[in-house]
Parts: C-alpha cells; structure tokens; sequence
C-alpha cells in the first residue's frame, strides 16, 4: 500500500503480515498466462491509449457491476466512461443497489435461478454464502490463475503483485482458493468534534476505557451528548465492540478453531495457510488469513473452556453499560442515520462507526461552511491497568472491506467472463484506482478506508483522519458465537438478544441474572446451529 502517511503508520504493525502473503500456490511472478480476451502481452495500456486492434473484440456487449448505493459509486462510474473510451465494443454498467440486505438476496435468488440475470461482478462479502460455497455452487470463479496474469494497464505488473501483499491472505477460501481482489481496508472507530472536546477541556483524545469515560463525564457536565451510535437490531454498531471485546478475551483459544491436517474440512493449500500460524499473546497479526472451521468452533463452544459468565464476560459488558448512560436519549430505536445526524449538527461530541464514513463527513463540513467544526478520529481504547483476562492489546476490525469477486453464470460466454476480468484489472491499475478514490472522495461517498492498489495516494488530510482505524491487528469476527450464539440473520432473534442487553442497561436484571440468561441464549442459538447442519462435532469427520 502506497499511501505516503498512512503506510508509514502501518509498516511497523503490517511487518509480520508481509511475511505471510506468500501462501500462493505459485509464484506470484511467474505467470505467463494471456490476459483475457487477448494475447499474451504484457505492454502497458494508460487510460486514453488503446490496445492494438488484434487485442479488440468486435461485438458490442454490457458487463453489469454491482455496487451499494453511495458505495464508491461515482468513481466507478467514472471508471466504467474511461473503460468504454478505450473500449468502445465493451459497455460497463453500474447497477446500484440500495443496501446490503438487498444486495444478498438479489444475487442468491439470480443465481439459484441460472445467473441470467446476475451481475459480472460483485461484492464477495456480501454475498450471503461462504466463498467456498459460492464457488462450489459455480455462483463466483476461482481466481488463483487470474490474479498472476499480467495487467496490461499496469506495465504487465499482475494484480497479485500490484496490491498490497500484506492483505491478500484474506482472499481465500477455506477450500484454499482466492475468491475475490481486495481493493482497500476498512475499519471501526469513533470520531470526534475537536471544538467541542476542547470547549469541555480536554485537549487530547483518549486511549484508554478510563480515559474516555472521564472525557464523557465532562462532555456530559457541559451540556452535549458525548456518543452518538444506535443499538437498533440490524444496525446495532456496538455489536463491533462486542466483537472486540470477546476477540480480546478469548483469543488464546482461537487456534482450536483453525483447522487442522487430518481435518475432513483440510486441503494442502489450507494446511500452506495454518502451518505458518502460531498464537503468541504479543503478536495480534497471528492468524492474518487463517482459515477456520465453523465446527470447531462450536465444539470449542460445547467444551466450556470460555466462561459465558466468568470475570472477563463481567468486566466488559459492566463496561457497555457504562458507555450506554452516555449515549443519546432513544438509542435503542435511534437509526444510525440519525445518530449521524446528531454528530455533524454538534449535538453530540462523538460517534462510533466505521472508516466508510470518512468521505460523508468532508462533503457534509463543506456544506456547513462557517459552522464546520475540527474533528479527528481514535480507536477502540485499551485498559489503563492490564488485565489478564485480556491480554497484550485490543485488536479492532482492519480488512479487506471493497472485495470483488466475478460471478459465474457465463458457462457460455467466455468472451463475456474475459471483458469483465479485463475491467477488473482496469479498475486495479494505480492511475484508475486513483480517479475512483478521488473522485469518490470528491462526491461525499464511501471508501471503505486506504487503498490497497500500489500508487494511490491520499491527502495529508484524509490519511490524518484514517489513522484512528489503525488497529493492533484484526479481531475474529466468529468467536463471539462462543459467548452470544447465532442470532445472526433472525431478526426475532436478534431482537431477543438486544431486548436481553437492554434489561441489563435500564438496571432491570442484574448483571449476573442477565450473563446467565445470555447464557442459556447462547445455548439454544448453538444447538439449532449444530443441529441445522448435522454437525457430530468431530472435525476429522465429512462435514
């Protein structure tokens, strides 16, 4: 990653990473294969400047690109005129979905139906399956081949070798294919209005748990909101902390949930993965793409080796109610578009949410003109005295977030797949990714976070506020189900759970009544979960 002020932050915490992006099956450089659609060239081609006319297909034909509304959407519009520029025979076509859970369900119902009607390229993590089973069902190819072709818009340069080589061990499956091109990082943290943290004296912003309580108290006493964020089931963004939290205390077990050799679910790629992962409690970049078997997870779970009531589960939930005495009035049915709203209006001193929201903020400062105030950005804090039932440091979410994948449903159009890879490599070339980012930007849309394509730059500015998503690392997403269960996708379940949390906050439950009923929760959501999938609990069985 070529982010002048950004990667400097990052180099000392990616070090380790960078020694596990070897886990290829071949040699990132080695490939010879042609790019699609033409010859084996390696020549470069810059937006404006057209490949010779042997490398052009003649028949006029639309390749469709999925995207979320306001999801780098007018820089990939801009990107798809410039493709079109140079590609005259090729129309690349932006289709905008309006959220997530949309998103989902359109490409799981086009593709169940025969993909006809599916887009040609897509959002790998929002496509409601498991990489590996979408690529079984023939819903996504495999690009393992694909990203160590040489980029023609880049000097030949593959896309293996011109995106940060720290991040692509998240680009496989569980089977050990690469499903998807990652194309920048995303993270979670709060942002804040310097003016008003200033107003209430606080100079700096904080690190640790006590040290943002304190501010709180003060923002409190001075008249604001001091944490804007909604709990509402679907949206509730404390479900991040929550990760974190439990990724912190429980993850000296996390190697029992890898899988391994022996394992039904084991291949030789997956065994190249995890042969190189080795938990020490100092390293949180430990197990950087490591792939995990959900089976695994759920006997950890049945073994009772983490304590869904013990000191650590008592510490940090005693801690999210703290936090909640700080939130707006109405938090528990407050949309997050409207807790938004109370931090650019300065009712509320800060905000928790995600590195997406950097580009909203700087069209929406622009648009307040004279009462634009400074603001700044922290992550998720540590503790001011270790414990040692959370040890080294609290890790955040940092991942791939833009990954796109390409759908399989042209069994019959091969030229069709060859003109959306070749898009897909257009896209990865340093000076396209660039006028996607800029003008993205410029638009007040979504980026996820810092470019993961070598050559993009940033401002000074930007990269200032990106740095409170740098975290010690990345959190297991997964092993909350250890603690929570599976609600996920079952909105009356999910809906239970937070009815649970807040019992516990409005002091309805103690805090040991409600850690025994997440408790019992925890149970019943896992045993459906295990029972869904026939699962024995044994990993050296077929799946």
């Amino acid at each position: 990653m070529e982010v002048k002020r950004f990667t400097a932050l990052l180099m000392a915490v990616t070090m380790v990473l960078v020694i596990l992006a070897g886990c290829s099956k071949s040699n990132p450089g080695s490939s010879n294969s042609p790019s699609p659609g033409g010859s084996a060239s390696t020549s470069s081609v810059s937006p404006g400047e057209s490949p010779s006319a042997s490398e052009v297909p003649k028949v006029k034909k639309t390749i469709v690109f999925s995207t979320i509304q306001n999801y780098y959407t007018d820089g990939l519009k801009k990107a798809a005129e410039d493709y079109n520029k140079l590609h005259p025979e090729t129309t690349v076509k932006i289709d905008i979905v309006v959220d997530n859970p949309t998103y989902t369900a359109s490409f799981q119902a086009k593709m169940a139906a025969g993909g006809d009607d599916a887009p040609d390229l897509v959002h790998a993590n929002l496509l409601g399956d498991s990489p590996s089973n979408n690529i079984k069902k023939n819903f996504i190819l495999p690009l393992d081949e694909f990203v160590k072709e040489p980029n023609p818009y880049n000097d030949g340069i593959s896309l293996w070798d011109g995106v940060d080589a720290a991040y692509w061990p998240y680009a496989y499956s569980d089977a050990g294919d690469i499903f998807m091109v990652p194309f920048d990082l995303v993270g979670t943290g709060f942002y804040y209005n310097k003016d008003l943290f200033a107003k209430a004296g606080i100079t700096e912003a904080p690190t640790t748990w006590e040290d943002m309580f304190d501010s709180f108290q003060k923002l409190k006493d001075s008249g604001v909101i001091p944490l804007a964020l909604t709990q509402v089931p679907g949206q509730d963004t404390t479900g991040w902390m929550i990760g974190a939290f439990t990724d912190w205390a429980a993850r000296s077990l996390l190697p029992e949930i890898f899988i391994q050799p022996g394992d039904a679910r084991s291949t030789p790629e997956v065994e190249a993965i995890n042969s190189k992962v080795k938990y020490t409690v100092d390293n949180p970049f430990f197990d950087i793409g490591v792939v995990e078997d959900p089976e695994r997870r759920m006997a950890l779970w049945k073994s009772g080796k983490y304590d869904m009531e013990g000191a650590a589960e008592k510490k940090y939930w005693t801690i999210l109610k703290q936090l909640s005495t700080y939130l707006q009035p109405g938090y528990a049915t407050m949309s997050d578009a409207d807790a938004y709203k109370l931090f650019i209006s300065g009712k509320a001193a800060a905000y928790w949410n995600g590195s997406w929201q950097v580009g909203t903020i700087l069209k929406d400062q622009k648009l307040l003109k004279d009462k634009a105030f400074a603001w700044g950005t922290f992550k998720f804090p540590d503790f001011k005295t270790p414990d040692p039932n959370f040890p080294d440091h609290p890790r955040g979410i940092l991942v791939p977030g833009h990954q796109i994948a390409i759908t399989n449903k042209m069994k019959n159009d091969e030229d069709k797949v060859a003109r959306a890879k070749d898009f897909l490599k257009f896209i990865f070339s340093p000076a396209e990714a660039q006028v996607i980012y800029t003008t993205t930007i410029e638009a007040g849309q979504f980026v996820q976070g810092p470019s993961l394509v070598k050559g993009v730059t940033m401002s000074d500015e930007v990269n200032s506020y990106l740095t409170g998503f740098i975290t010690a690392g990345n959190m297991n997403q997964n092993i909350g189900q250890i603690a929570n269960g599976n609600p996920t996708g079952e909105i009356n379940l999910t809906s239970e759970l937070k009815a649970l949390q807040l019992q516990f906050y409005n002091d309805k439950i103690t805090l040991e009544r409600f850690l025994k009923k997440k408790a019992e929760f925890t149970t019943r959501t896992n045993e459906k979960f295990i029972a869904e999938n026939n699962w024995d609990l044994n990993p050296k069985t077929d799946p």
